[in-house]
């Protein structure tokens, strides 16, 4: 199972990878983890959009652009959003039917601390936290 989540408003857009794979564990692992590049928009003062799962447990990596895991039931991944975009406007969050792989069966629900919402190829909006401000989601995996 493969999902990538995209984030957008207008041309701008980051994207998260999340999965499972036999040979991966809990932790860092080099073969499927890939660490996030950072975001050259936000280091030059553009306008930007950033989505990472945080891990900052792990060392070197803190932000991870796939995090990885080994197959279960039910997998939970929490994932930051920052944007220099103002306070409230719409981010757009999307699975990329062409970069993903849901078996039959799996749903993806993302949580916030206000709504619980099922992504089933549907896009979805929340307001953007604000500039310097981090929004905090839950994916959830469930396989049934």
């Amino acid at each position: 199972m493969t999902a990538t989540l995209k984030v957008s408003n207008g041309q701008l857009y980051d994207y998260i990878v999340i999965g499972e794979h036999p040979k991966a564990t809990e932790g860092f692992d080099n073969a499927y983890d890939i660490i996030s590049p950072g975001n050259l928009n936000a280091d030059m003062g553009e306008p930007y959009i950033s989505v990472v799962a945080p891990h900052p447990e792990w060392k070197p990596a803190r932000e991870m652009r796939n995090d990885i895991r080994s197959p279960a039931a039910k997998m939970m991944w929490e994932v930051s959003i920052r944007s220099s975009l103002p306070v409230g406007i719409p981010l757009w969050i999307e699975l990329d039917p062409d970069q993903s792989r849901m078996p039959r069966g799996t749903r993806l629900t993302i949580e916030d601390q206000k709504r619980h919402i099922v992504l089933d190829g549907h896009k979805c909006s929340i307001p953007a936290p604000g500039p310097g401000k981090t929004e905090k989601l839950l994916l959830i995996v469930e396989q049934q």
